[in-house]
């Protein structure tokens, strides 16, 4: 029964993305309601795994990659218990059967995020693991060949109190809903029509507001991506942080100003070429 149980979650897995949750607690009930909500600061923290090589391979290229990428998030990140949103970057490599298994064997959901859709058969895409069973995901062309993916699932984060000296006095821990959207940027004109006030993101934020976007661009469309941001056209700016630099892509974290802040990365070797971005966000 408990095999049963294990395997009729994955299967239900496949439908992918983002039903309306019932939101638990943000941390920020000590603020009145018509108080300010202070900027993003290290005392709300929550962490989210990025896997990837950063350059125009796919991510896994044989056994021994798909075995190591399976050892890291069902042992490494003990499943669903050390983490609520895993990211590999380029997981689309054919064999999309193994990384089924390792939702099995992490007891996690799945989604698959299209970057990029050059034919029926010819693509690029993340797959993203969560916590929680997904049923709708969002995906909207974004430029030629470029698709922004949506959703909505639930986070978990820590609140860390500490008194004047700075010394740790106690944590709790935090969890509600969060809009989380991912995408992959290889050409000014995607940039182009990511922002503006009738773009991609504003777009998206008009629906799902506040948002939290990670994704990779090119290196040397990075400093556009920043200005695509700024010309949302929302009452606050967009901030695009740079969470870690590669060979041919970097890491990118693009918040809403007054919701959350990139804290620190942390890198972890996975495989040879494969790297794992532990990235600390706070809000």
């Amino acid at each position: 029964m408990k095999n049963a149980k294990k395997y009729l979650s994955a299967l239900l897995a496949l439908a992918v993305a983002a039903p309306t949750f019932t939101g638990c607690d943000n941390g920020l009930d000590e603020y009145p309601s018509d108080a300010q909500i202070p900027a993003p600061s290290d005392k709300f923290t929550t962490e989210i795994q990025f896997v990837s090589r950063l350059d125009d391979a796919a991510l896994c290229s044989g056994a021994s990659d798909y075995e190591a990428v399976h050892d890291y998030i069902v042992t490494t990140l003990d499943g669903r218990n050390g983490s609520w949103l895993t990211v590999l970057d380029r997981a689309d490599n054919g064999d999309l059967r193994s990384l089924m298994g390792t939702a099995f064997d992490s007891y996690r959901w799945t989604t698959f995020a299209f970057n990029r859709i050059q034919s029926k058969t010819a693509y690029q895409g993340s797959m993203l693991f969560v916590n929680r069973c997904l049923t709708e995901s969002r995906g909207e062309a974004c430029g030629a060949g470029c698709y922004v993916t949506g959703l909505t699932t639930g986070m978990k984060g820590v609140r860390t109190d500490k008194n004047d000296l700075g010394e740790v006095t106690g944590t709790t821990e935090v969890s509600f809903d969060v809009n989380v959207l991912t995408a992959r940027f290889e050409t000014a004109d995607q940039i182009s029509a990511f922002g503006g006030g009738d773009g991609v993101l504003r777009s998206f934020y008009d629906t799902n507001m506040p948002l939290l976007m990670i994704g990779t661009v090119k290196n040397d469309l990075f400093e556009s991506l920043q200005a695509a941001g700024q010309s949302a056209g929302t009452s606050y700016g967009f901030n695009v942080f740079e969470v870690s630099k590669g060979s041919q892509y970097t890491i990118f974290l693009l918040t809403e100003e007054r919701f959350w802040g990139f804290n620190k990365v942390e890198t972890e070797t996975i495989a040879n070429g494969i790297e794992s971005y532990r990235i600390s966000v706070m809000w």
